[in-house]
């Protein structure tokens, strides 16, 4: 049986899901199965809390694991979230980050479907929980991207994500599928576009580039299927900032 929610996370989950308004999901190859992994673009908060929100099925969604941890999430927050601001507000969003972020973060992240990701010795125990729960059905939802920009739609892709498909086929017998997801805020909505299943039998670094490829290729495809819209990028910039999908025209 799945375990209730604390009563304060799910006073918080409610009231954001009154104020966020529900995201349309499309999916273009729906599986017939859960147990599959979801890779989409971050769109700043939007990718996390419209995933956690309304993904069509169980599914975990990976955290960087600094932000379940209070004495790491605000050093974190200052350093990833905010490298862009200026310096006349930038101590706003530090106090910001010591004062809410670094007690909220932890504690919302530790009761939301989330699995924690870490890149020291403990990524073992990141890629244990998250076949776990790909054996129990469940698919994973990560938003891989990171400081280098890759084109208007995403930055491009920390590619070691793509492990975990090798040692879940070592495990379980079976090769993972990676579905390339778009989510897209200014028109609150979540497109899931065309599966790619990983061959175990190529070398991982090979099926790294393969699996990226595609996957990258799918989500700007599925960007450039929507109409003109405003794009949210990966860093957290000045709405005034932010591209257009499409060239504006006269």
């Amino acid at each position: 049986m799945k375990q209730r929610k604390p009563f304060f996370y799910r006073l918080i989950q409610g009231t954001v899901r009154l104020l966020y308004r529900k995201y349309t999901v499309t999916e273009e190859n729906p599986s017939e199965t859960g147990g599959n992994i979801y890779i989409s673009n971050h769109a700043q908060i939007h990718g996390p809390i419209g995933h956690q929100l309304y993904f069509p099925r169980a599914k975990k969604i990976w955290v960087i694991g600094e932000m379940c941890n209070r004495q790491e999430a605000c050093d974190y927050s200052i350093k990833d979230f905010w490298p862009h601001k200026s310096r006349t507000t930038k101590w706003i969003y530090i106090l910001f980050s010591k004062l809410v972020i670094s007690w909220l973060a932890p504690y919302l992240f530790t009761h939301a479907d989330t699995i924690p990701v870490y890149k020291d010795i403990r990524l073992r125990q990141t890629m244990n929980l998250t076949i776990d729960a790909l054996e129990r059905g469940e698919d994973v939802v990560i938003f891989p991207e990171h400081q280098v920009v890759y084109n208007r739609y995403i930055n491009d892709f920390q590619e070691h994500f793509v492990d975990v498909a090798k040692r879940y086929t070592r495990r379980v017998g079976k090769n993972l599928q990676f579905y390339p997801v778009y989510t897209c805020p200014s028109l609150k909505k979540i497109l899931i576009g065309q599966p790619i299943t990983y061959d175990a039998t190529h070398q991982p670094d090979e099926e790294r580039i393969r699996i990226i490829t595609h996957l990258q290729n799918e989500i700007t495809r599925l960007g450039d299927s929507l109409p003109n819209h405003t794009i949210v990028p990966y860093a957290n910039i000045n709405k005034k900032k932010r591209p257009k999908s499409k060239e504006e025209t006269l």
